[in-house]
């Protein structure tokens, strides 16, 4: 690509609208205390709204250089002890969780106009 290409996509992904409608206020004293429950709620939202895949999120975790690597997965379940997600202990994320119990979790909800990223310890 040349430099006059580069400029020609930088020009034009900056011309698209970005978050082009109303996003939703959040006020952090209406919220329960309890994270899954608030969680739940925004859940339970996506799927009214009709957002594809709601419970498919993005997993990052980092590999044993420290290099990030991103999966997309569903969500089993989530509850007071945190999210579950299907993955063996010899598959690279069990791996790389078991290396480093951090990670992150990101759902997209267009629809909603939100993004839910969540840090968790395994």
């Amino acid at each position: 690509m040349t430099e006059r290409d580069e400029s020609t996509v930088r020009d034009w992904l900056r011309g698209i609208e970005v978050f082009a409608r109303p996003l939703p206020e959040f006020v952090t004293e209406r919220a329960p205390a309890e994270p899954s429950d608030l969680f739940l709620e925004w859940l339970t939202d996506a799927v009214a709204a009709g957002v594809p895949d709601p419970h498919a999120m993005t997993l990052s975790t980092v590999d044993e250089e420290g290099d990030p690597d991103a999966r997309v997965l569903i969500l089993k379940n989530v509850d007071t002890a945190g999210f579950q997600f299907a993955a063996h202990a010899d598959s690279p994320k069990g791996v790389q969780l078991a290396g480093s119990p951090w990670a992150a979790l990101t759902f997209y909800w267009a629809r909603t106009g939100g993004d839910l990223h969540a840090v968790a310890r395994a």
